[in-house]
């Protein structure tokens, strides 16, 4: 297969986590923040996803899966992306960050994982989903980052319909989401059959609101949910991550 792993006209080749993963992203169109690098150290270290079967629903330009592998040491990853021009860029990813043998992209709709992929097949699921409705906030400039970023080709509930349908019995969801719709997140999880059993916050400053939640639920049963200490970006310089962020990025 030859595939093109230099960055093209209007990409951009950056290096994360100490230099171990390279990730080829478009100037323009959907690019990866910090929180995918949240989900998935969190996702190893309080989700136990090092051990077992995994799949990232919607993996964009593949960096969950880039930082499992490279990072973190898990082996069996599954990336599913919608969108064929990220579904292209991740496959580059992969190749150029020599991860063919731990990662296998499936092109498709989560909405429909029932054709793709046989249920209960996989012990842990992980997922950065959309964090707006589509009437609120801002519109994306493109479609690729309104696929991203606002509920437009899949709901919260889909993606929890999906991990349901995936997870094995007692398999683990580990998901980023707004703060501020944390109550609605436990809700649409418990009516897919997800129990949350681990939350953190996650503060821009010990001094300021969370903005993000990271939550790991469990398919079936009842669990007693554990809120972890906060996660805090920044120390009183906002332009420098606190040394437990620094160590996940650097």
């Amino acid at each position: 297969m030859q595939l093109e792993l230099r960055a093209g006209p209007g990409e951009t080749l950056d290096a994360i986590c100490g230099g171990e993963v390279q990730v080829l992203q478009r100037r323009s169109g959907y690019r990866f923040t910090l929180d995918p690098l949240l989900l998935a150290h969190f996702a190893v270290y309080e989700g136990g996803a090092h051990r077992g079967r995994l799949i990232d629903l919607g993996t964009g330009s593949g960096i969950i899966p880039l930082v499992l592998a490279r990072r973190l040491g898990c082996r069996d990853i599954t990336a599913l992306e919608l969108q064929p021009r990220l579904y292209s860029l991740a496959e580059r990813n992969v190749y150029l960050n020599r991860c063919e043998e731990q990662v296998a992209l499936v092109q498709g709709d989560l909405r429909r994982v029932e054709q793709l992929f046989a249920g209960g097949s996989f012990s842990h699921v992980l997922c950065n989903p959309p964090y707006r409705a589509c009437a609120r906030g801002r519109s994306s400039l493109t479609v690729e980052k309104a696929l991203a970023r606002h509920e437009v080709a899949c709901s919260l509930l889909d993606v929890a319909r999906a991990a349901s349908y995936l997870l094995a019995p007692r398999g683990g969801l580990c998901v980023v989401y707004p703060a501020a719709r944390f109550a609605e997140l436990v809700a649409v999880l418990r009516e897919g059959r997800l129990e949350p059993k681990t939350a953190r916050m996650v503060h821009p400053r010990a001094d300021r609101p969370a903005k993000l939640v990271l939550l790991h639920a469990v398919k079936g049963g009842r669990a007693e949910l554990t809120v972890l200490p906060p996660l805090v970006l920044h120390a009183e310089d906002e332009h420098a991550f606190t040394e437990e962020v620094s160590a996940m990025v650097g």
